[in-house]
């Protein structure tokens, strides 16, 4: 993998003078943010943009790689970050203020999570250039890291705030997040992500690449064996679903520190035997072959794993902390149940899988949600961030009193506007 990376950078000719520039600075290269990125650029590119990006080796994955390898006509350079603070951030901001003087003018900068937003905004400080920085998940407000470091987060992020043009949240909750501790109200923005055509494998395919036969009743879980995914609170949710469904198996896709506990826990729940532990694999050609998806997280930004999930037309059952509020209504496309807990988890799951009709009812009102979140939308909706424009209001699909239950108070905005301020 390595030795294609350090393929990417690759000279591009010089752009006219008449198309906007665009640089991105990101160091969390995998996952779903690696996925924006690459959409992002893509998208750009299609729409006559001259794009650069600043990238990282550190955490990146081979489905970013691909995706970059397509994308051409994107000029790529190796900035070597870390994940935490460390010494070496001063150089890293020297070479990429480097890179922004040499390569530019440029339009606007673009960081991507914290330690690419705070690149960004850094290199771009007193330079004239404007700053944007998408969150992909706040980390001032994860519940699963310390309170120290929660609080150390948060204070860098207020005191880079002023350096930023606009904070470009990926899910409501993220963007009420933001709002609430203290980065602006008319600062913090909201672009969901979006997928594009369905690029999943057909459902026998997936099936047979599960190895599950017909009876099965697969719950599909894709994501990192971490706490904040918390799988633990999935395999007891299950380990509740099993005596009344016998049908029932657990897909585990991916990996992480957690697995050999993980399977531990499965054996002291006595669904070992119902648990497929997949790996790393692209889910892509498994999803399909679910009949729920189950997204347990503590905290996610706007899950690509829960739209690709719709795009297969799928219910999903996840947790009121994990950015679902406009993907996922209970009772419409699914469930959401409070974070942590396992009963009600395992309840909503079992209730789903044994209503086929309800499961197809479900799955019919997934695809046609998911329809509002494209790619196309995305792009469009950040380049009109880029301009100072409106990005219009977002078409969640829910009725207009669970709107208003879910926006933030009076109180709320008014404590945010005087931090801010």
């Amino acid at each position: 993998m390595f030795r294609r990376a350090v393929e990417i950078p690759r000279p591009v000719p010089a752009a006219p003078t008449s198309r906007r520039r665009a640089l991105m600075v990101v160091e969390s290269c995998g996952g779903g943010t690696g996925r924006h990125v690459a959409d992002l650029c893509r998208g750009l590119l299609a729409r006559g943009w001259d794009v650069h990006l600043l990238l990282s080796l550190g955490r990146v994955d081979a489905l970013f790689l691909d995706r970059l390898a397509e994308l051409d006509g994107v000029r790529c350079k190796i900035l070597p970050m870390r994940k935490g603070v460390h010494p070496s951030d001063l150089s890293v901001v020297r070479r990429a203020r480097r890179y922004l003087r040499d390569e530019g003018p440029f339009d606007v900068v673009h960081g991507h999570s914290s330690k690419g937003g705070a690149v960004a905004r850094l290199m771009a400080l007193g330079t004239g250039v404007p700053c944007f920085y998408t969150l992909h998940g706040f980390g001032a407000d994860d519940p699963t890291l310390p309170r120290t470091k929660r609080l150390f987060y948060l204070t860098v992020e207020r005191l880079l705030c002023p350096a930023t043009r606009r904070v470009i949240a990926v899910s409501p909750e993220e963007q009420r997040a933001a709002v609430r501790l203290g980065l602006g109200a008319s600062r913090v923005v909201l672009v969901p992500n979006g997928v594009g055509a369905s690029e999943l494998a057909p459902r026998e395919e997936a099936r047979e690449a599960l190895g599950v036969d017909r009876r099965d009743l697969v719950i599909g879980f894709v994501g990192r064996l971490v706490l904040q995914k918390a799988p633990d609170v999935l395999l007891r949710a299950v380990a509740r679903v099993v005596p009344r469904v016998p049908d029932a198996k657990l897909a585990m896709v991916g990996d992480g520190p957690l697995r050999q506990d993980l399977e531990r826990l499965a054996v002291g729940l006595g669904v070992s035997e119902r648990v497929l532990w997949l790996g790393e694999r692209d889910a892509r050609r498994l999803t399909a072959g679910f009949d729920v998806f189950a997204m347990p997280s503590c905290k996610e930004g706007l899950p690509y794993v829960v739209l690709e999930a719709m795009s297969a037309g799928l219910p999903v059952i996840g947790t009121d902390t994990a950015g679902l509020e406009c993907l996922v209504t209970s009772g419409v496309n699914g469930a959401v149940v409070p974070c942590g807990d396992h009963a009600a988890l395992g309840d909503a799951i079992g209730d789903i899988l044994r209503d086929p009709a309800k499961r197809a009812r479900y799955g019919a009102a997934s695809l046609r949600r998911v329809a509002q979140f494209s790619v196309d939308a995305m792009v469009e909706r950040t380049i009109a961030a880029y301009a100072g424009e409106s990005v219009g209001a977002l078409d969640t699909g829910l009725s207009q009193p669970q709107a208003e239950a879910r926006a933030p108070t009076s109180d709320e905005l008014d404590e945010c506007e005087a931090v801010a301020s």
